[in-house]
């Protein structure tokens, strides 16, 4: 193997890494807003668990999480 296709090879794969990492962060920022909305209206008394659950097609123990339940 040349060392120009290592050379490729190896930005593909850091690149690829880079993109996923990035990815993995804008995850976590949309859960985090997730949750804390959540937080908000099931505090609130503006919509319960179950509502959110099923509005939102994620599993009411998920939501139960973000709530800080178990």
């Amino acid at each position: 193997m040349a060392s120009s296709d290592k050379d490729a090879a190896t930005k593909a794969v850091v690149k690829a890494a880079a993109d996923w990492k990035a990815a993995k962060k804008r995850e976590r920022a949309s859960r985090d807003a997730l949750a804390a909305l959540v937080c908000k209206y099931v505090a609130n008394q503006v919509l319960t668990e179950n509502k959110i659950a099923q509005s939102t097609e994620i599993p009411r123990m998920t939501i139960r999480k973000m709530l800080g339940k178990t």
